[in-house]
């Protein structure tokens, strides 16, 4: 289910932003009473896990403005609402790494939070290869580098990769339970 059903077809839209837009409506309770609700509905977004040949994950270092450094997969917000997710996710991929990869499967979705509604979605690029330079926009230097599995699951306690915190869990398990490190493993390298 994409976020955008959670939002009732009677809310009204208060305020529109770039990126954003925030709906009111009054909801009935339980008791039946009526309380107004409010809701932030962001611009979906896909990110991606580039595995090169050699099995390595190739990440981002990046700086923004007004952000610490911070560590990414590569990835961002959908260019257009209706933008395919997959297709939002090669072109992060080929602007931010200067990499592309023919096999790219899905991962995961997250579909926000109970009042922050957006849906991300995450794919798997095997056998990526480089094919141009990076292209980041004037607001963002990035830099590349690569970790091994193992240390793809470090990042759980890294707090530069705050920007990720709904993979937190999967990696945190991982590390925690040898059988979901298996199984991770396995769907992460097609095993």
């Amino acid at each position: 289910m994409s976020s955008s059903q959670i939002i009732p077809e009677d809310a009204e839209l208060v305020f529109s932003w770039v990126r954003s837009q925030v709906y009111q409506w009054n909801q009935e309770l339980y008791d039946g009473s009526i309380r107004r609700f409010e809701t932030i509905r962001f611009l979906n977004g896909a990110f991606v896990l580039p595995i090169l040949p050699d099995g390595r994950i190739l990440l981002t270092r990046q700086e923004q403005p007004g952000r610490s450094q911070f560590i990414s997969l590569p990835g961002w917000s959908f260019d257009t609402p209706d933008e395919d997710p997959i297709d939002c996710a090669r072109r992060e991929l080929r602007e931010e790494t200067g990499y592309d990869s023919k096999i790219m499967d899905d991962w995961t979705v997250f579909h926000g939070t109970s009042n922050v509604h957006t849906d991300v979605y995450y794919y798997i690029a095997r056998d990526c290869s480089q094919i141009g330079d990076i292209m980041g926009d004037g607001g963002e230097k990035i830099e590349l580098f690569t970790v091994t599995f193992d240390e793809f699951l470090e990042l759980s306690s890294d707090p530069r990769f705050h920007h990720h915190w709904n993979l937190l869990p999967i990696l945190y398990e991982a590390r925690l339970f040898p059988e979901k490190k298996a199984a991770l493993k396995k769907i992460l390298y097609n095993l």
